[in-house]
């Protein structure tokens, strides 16, 4: 199988398990276009957005190589349904990040005590992680091998890409969009003592 046969033959698996509620960019004509995976008439076709109208494929090309944050891939038998988010560190990722955004990177952290670069998780609360530490996710049809022996597609960081900042916001809302409603809180993402606890919830708890 070839490499394009094999990229479609695994976004085939990974939008019945949920890519298409994922952002996705993509070159077409030498233009940027960024859109979703979505199921017309039993075939798997890219749907255009509409926010990128003048965005260059060179105004894009970083996307591709030095913004790459990791991969998105299927994992089965995890404590979450959805697709897995995998960090910098559990991927082969095809170019050398600089020692700079490496560090970068390994500082941003979240509640639960997860840092980007091991991370191993929901591909929504990554993307969350993502976002929430100021950076853009975004998917690009590029595939990824990964340290899970199971090959992913490449996350980027949509600001590594020389849009507009008015493009930049709305392509921020789409993602942030898309990530808020599949992620929901779970106590674990909250730190908080016995007795903030017991003093929050105490009318629903009985003596």
């Amino acid at each position: 199988m070839d490499a394009k046969a094999s990229l479609v033959a695994l976004l085939k698996i990974l939008f019945e398990r949920g890519l298409g509620e994922l952002p996705m960019l993509r070159i077409a004509d030498e233009h940027a276009l960024i859109g979703n995976l979505v199921m017309d008439k039993g075939t798997l076709t890219f749907k255009d957005r509409g926010l990128l109208a003048g965005v260059s494929k060179e105004a894009v090309a970083a996307c591709w190589d030095i913004g790459i944050l990791g991969a998105v891939c299927d994992i089965r038998g995890n404590d979450w349904d959805s697709l897995t988010y995998l960090g910098p560190d559990n991927c082969h990722i095809p170019v050398n990040l600089t020692n700079t955004r490496h560090r970068l990177l390994r500082t941003i952290v979240n509640a639960s005590g997860e840092d980007l670069i091991t991370y191993k998780g929901s591909a929504y609360r990554g993307f969350k992680m993502l976002l929430d530490a100021h950076l853009l996710p975004v998917c690009i049809p590029r595939m990824i091998d990964t340290r899970e022996k199971v090959p992913g597609i490449a996350v980027t960081d949509f600001r590594y890409a020389t849009a507009p900042l008015s493009v930049v916001l709305k392509v921020n809302d789409m993602v942030r969009t898309a990530v808020e409603r599949q992620v929901s809180l779970t106590v674990e993402d909250f730190e908080m003592s016995q007795d903030e606890f017991s003093s929050m919830f105490a009318g629903y708890i009985k003596e």
